[in-house]
């Protein structure tokens, strides 16, 4: 079953006047792509995804919908809260689209993440490089080693394997 965040679009009157208003909410889909800006707006207009080939570097795939509480079926799941993103944001229950051999920088205090280069020298943050990516959901998949950590997604079913740089 496909899912869908439904949302009010605001429409501008037919007679050739422009489209949907600036503040009209996007409806995505479940298997989806989204890219999402890693840090948080300066200004008073909230992060807003916007739908982009799933090849993008990185991007989001949606997983799922929140329920009529807010919340994802699994805690496992990346999800913005309202503090930072519009609605339709809000409820998009995401799974990274990251690359094995790249690393990420985490932006706080959202947690999206930008690509970023494994060598840039430390600075205020958490960067990350994706040592392997698994299409399977399993905990236990990436070791036990000092500074590895994996980061398991339960649909689509996926495993990312990291390693923290600074």
């Amino acid at each position: 079953m496909l899912a869908l965040i439904a949302a009010p679009v605001l429409l501008a009157p037919a007679c050739g006047q422009p489209g949907p208003e600036r503040g009209a909410v996007m409806v995505f889909s479940v298997g989806d792509c989204v890219s999402i800006p890693a840090t948080t707006p300066d200004g008073p207009d909230p992060v807003r995804a916007t739908e982009v080939d799933c090849s993008a570097d990185p991007s989001y795939t949606v997983g799922a919908v929140a329920d009529e509480t807010g919340a994802c079926p699994s805690r496992e799941y990346q999800q913005l809260s309202t503090e930072f993103a519009d609605p339709s944001t809000a409820r998009l229950c995401l799974v990274p689209n990251l690359v094995a051999d790249h690393c990420y920088e985490l932006g706080m205090p959202a947690g999206m993440v930008e690509l970023a280069d494994c060598a840039e020298p430390a600075r205020p943050g958490l960067l990350v490089q994706v040592t392997r990516r698994l299409d399977v959901r399993d905990q236990a998949a990436c070791g036990d080693d000092a500074g590895q950590f994996a980061w398991p997604y339960p649909s689509p079913a996926r495993t990312y394997c990291t390693r923290t740089v600074y």
